[in-house]
């Protein structure tokens, strides 16, 4: 970080961590659903530090990148809102050019997943399409107040330019959820589900067929297919 940049930081809580940060910049902002944490910031910061955004993030933070563009994004992110909320920024293609999140454990092995494993899923599919995903270890439950049940994981996010590789984003998001909504079916058959719904403008043969293109076997099962080749079968379908 350098003193100029600009750094978002989602669930402040009481600020231990945005105490250590502002020492870093002189420029935050904070976004905190919980009220009582939101007066006692601008109490322990007395209205001269970070600006402060009361509210669900998932409702308040493209507002206000229409204002301002983090240069980094950073929290203790609530298990129960991870994913919606990393999916919220990558999904609408506004990232910093650096992100860090601390996450449930499972969590963090989900968006590390190889195709193929366990944890893999439309989650994972979903991180590596928008960034460069790393591992920067654990924190065990005794690192947080109150301590949580479950150790947690910070993974670093490093936004990656797709802009020249998918012809359409919002296809390629909805490809990849229906074919992940029964995950132990075959392509085959989550496509006959999705084909008669969400695809309809499409049509289930011109899905077989492109899976069928790209080498892609249809009696696979979904967790087996990358990143790219889901990008190539979208492309495949957006023409």
């Amino acid at each position: 970080m350098k003193p100029d940049q600009l750094v978002w930081e989602i669930g402040p809580g009481l600020g231990s961590l945005t105490s250590l940060l502002m020492d870093k910049t002189s420029r935050m902002t904070l976004f905190e659903i919980d009220p009582g944490y939101c007066e006692y910031l601008q109490m322990a910061f007395d209205g001269k530090g970070p600006d402060i955004v009361e509210g669900d993030v998932m409702k308040t933070w493209q507002a206000r990148y229409a204002v301002e563009e983090p240069d980094r994004l950073i929290g203790n992110l609530p298990y129960n809102a991870a994913s919606a909320i990393i999916s919220d920024f990558i999904e609408n293609d506004k990232m910093a050019e650096k992100m860090l999140f601390t996450v449930q454990h499972e969590m963090g092995d989900r968006m590390k997943a190889s195709p193929g494993s366990k944890n893999y899923s439309s989650f994972s599919i979903l991180c590596q399409f928008g960034c460069r995903v790393i591992d920067r270890g654990v924190l065990s439950a005794g690192s947080f107040y109150p301590a949580p049940r479950v150790s947690s994981k910070i993974m670093e996010m490093i936004p990656l330019n797709r802009s020249n590789t998918v012809v359409d984003r919002e296809l390629f998001f909805r490809l990849v959820r229906d074919m992940f909504i029964s995950r132990r079916k075959t392509l085959k058959n989550n496509i006959a589900a999705a084909g008669s719904a969400r695809f309809q403008h499409i049509g289930k043969e011109k899905m077989f067929q492109a899976f069928t293109d790209e080498g892609i076997k249809l009696e696979s099962r979904p967790e087996r297919i990358s990143v790219d080749e889901f990008i190539a079968v979208a492309n495949r379908l957006a023409q």
